[in-house]
């Protein structure tokens, strides 16, 4: 079962976010995206690209798509020892690292505990399993070192695990300034068209951004 990882953060400044970003417009304005936010919808593959199949982690195949909004950022300099410390193996090179925030749309609050929203979470957990193990796979196959962190714990999923993990709340606000709420003891992301009705999760990769262009377009056409 999802933990609340996915929406609801302890740390606020786990990656960066010492000082959140103050009210207003000037407080608003996001980190620069190389790829603007964009929704989409991609088709799945019947059958699991291989690196999931190496997890040994049953996930879902009946959905045929999947609808998420995506972008594409440099890493910038506030998240690079933290990322770092998530991902070993970019140690050194944190500066050539890319972000690739993706958001999917729900049709429940993700705030809730009820038995909906958590099969709700199951299954957009899946199909980002699916989105972003496909493209993984197909940046690696052109040379290029790729992961997601896992939005149940915020580890590594495909490489080695660092100590730190990588929250998706603070991700989003330090990217996209989506500015989070306090709901008690975490914080809570708050999409701005989609409100809490919304599943994080991340990708990473050393490709260059053009690559990363290309294979997403090459995706959309499957």
């Amino acid at each position: 079962m999802p933990s609340t990882i996915a929406t609801c953060s302890l740390a606020p400044a786990a990656v960066g976010v010492k000082d959140r970003a103050p009210d207003g417009p000037r407080g608003r304005s996001r980190n620069r995206a190389l790829v603007d936010p964009a929704v989409a919808t991609f088709s799945l593959a019947p059958a699991l690209p291989g690196i999931l199949c190496d997890l040994g982690v049953p996930i879902g195949t009946g959905d045929a798509s999947i609808t998420l909004q995506y972008s594409v950022h440099a890493c910038p300099r506030r998240m690079r020892r933290e990322l770092g410390l998530v991902f070993p193996d970019v140690v050194g090179r944190e500066d050539q690292l890319l972000v690739i925030p993706t958001f999917q749309q729900t049709q429940t609050s993700m705030i809730s505990y009820q038995a909906e929203t958590q099969a709700e979470k199951d299954a957009k957990l899946h199909q980002f399993y699916r989105w972003g193990g496909e493209l993984v796979a197909r940046l690696r196959k052109r040379g290029h070192w790729a992961d997601v962190t896992d939005p149940m714990s915020g580890m590594a999923l495909f490489t080695s695990s660092g100590p730190s993990i990588y929250p998706d709340v603070e991700g989003a606000e330090i990217l996209l300034r989506y500015a989070p709420f306090n709901l008690g003891s975490c914080f809570v992301l708050s999409h701005p068209q989609w409100g809490t009705h919304v599943y994080p999760a991340t990708a990473f990769t050393l490709a260059p951004a053009s690559t990363v262009a290309q294979v997403l377009d090459e995706m959309l056409h499957m």
